[in-house]
């Protein structure tokens, strides 16, 4: 099994227009009027209860000069205007599905509600808009007003830079710009990475390959972390004949399925099998003996076995006339 999701960043990529690409009505042209691109693209903040997170403050992003702002680029070859608001970032399943509707907004995309938007007025609000030049950049600040109250553990929300309206370039190509970027919180204590390991099993005899090897994570806390997996394959004397690992990000209350598939196992053998699943606070590890044992090798030990059965019983139906001779 190979489809590992190492972090994060494989579900941000997956916004659309993250990076700042045009979503077009029927073709995709070299350099549309309207085109915006979004910079950074994802952040991380610290978040207390109270707190009131803008500008420079010690708990807005690190990693961009500004703080709690995001930089906005006209690379299209008009002026236009554009909307900036928040939006809950939610990801559903083990398939990373993402979904950024007020309707499925959970305990952990509240902080969507806390964002607001510096207008041009000089004034925050759920909403801005604003205009660009071309080749224009601009930088848009934002505000996280932290509940009192805020619950433990992580929040997950979008900003998104949108243009208003559409735009008909002369192929009729209609382009609508848009780019997120990614607002990944933490509160400060009441933090729980817990994790439950079930359905766990791998193969212990076949009659021949694949071998297979399954668990499902539950991610039981109220944070995102990475649960890992190794399964490796080795002789009775130790030399590896294979192995499989991979790293998969989990998300609060959902469940991930791990399913390891040795397709081209030897033909026969017996071997040592390690089969190991972690995530947060949970460790499943096992170790036994694995056999692969074809039929037609069953077959031949179950005729061995007859003959010796048979042999023995010839031996003693012999010793029991040569008694009973001597008896005699």
């Amino acid at each position: 099994m190979k489809k590992i999701i190492n972090t994060i960043l494989v579900a941000i990529l997956t916004v659309a227009g993250v990076v700042g690409i045009p979503q077009t009505a029927h073709a995709e042209e070299a350099t549309p009027e309207t085109w915006l691109q979004l910079s950074p693209t994802a952040v991380n903040v610290t978040l207390m209860g109270g707190d009131v997170l803008e500008g420079k403050a010690d708990k807005c992003p690190k990693n961009v000069d500004e703080g709690c702002a995001m930089e906005v680029k006209n690379i299209g070859t008009k002026a236009f205007r554009y909307r900036v608001y928040a939006s809950p970032y939610v990801i559903k399943g083990e398939d990373y599905e993402l979904d950024f509707s007020e309707s499925a907004s959970t305990s952990y995309t509240q902080i969507s509600r806390w964002i607001t938007i510096l207008g041009e007025d000089g004034a925050y609000a759920k909403e801005a808009e604003f205009s660009i030049e071309p080749g224009e950049t601009q930088t848009i600040r934002y505000r996280i007003e932290v509940p009192e109250d805020v619950p433990g553990g992580a929040q997950y929300a979008v900003i998104w830079a949108q243009t208003i309206g559409s735009t008909t370039t002369g192929t009729g190509v209609q382009t609508i710009s848009q780019a997120g970027m990614v607002v990944s919180g933490r509160t400060i204590g009441n933090t729980e990475q817990t994790a439950e390991v079930y359905e766990y099993g791998f193969d212990r005899f076949a009659l021949s390959g694949p071998l297979t090897a399954k668990a499902t994570i539950k991610n039981t806390g109220n944070t995102d972390f990475d649960a890992y997996y190794t399964y490796t394959a080795k002789t009775i004397f130790g030399k590896e004949l294979y192995t499989d690992q991979g790293t998969i990000a989990t998300f609060p209350d959902t469940e991930y399925h791990v399913d390891i598939n040795w397709e081209n196992p030897p033909l026969l053998g017996i071997f040592q099998v390690e089969f190991r699943v972690s995530g947060a606070d949970t460790v499943k590890t096992e170790t036994h003996l694995v056999f692969i044992m074809p039929i037609f090798v069953i077959v031949l030990l179950i005729l061995l076995l007859t003959v010796v059965i048979v042999w023995i019983i010839i031996i003693i139906r012999k010793r029991k006339e040569r008694k009973a001779r001597t008896l005699v």
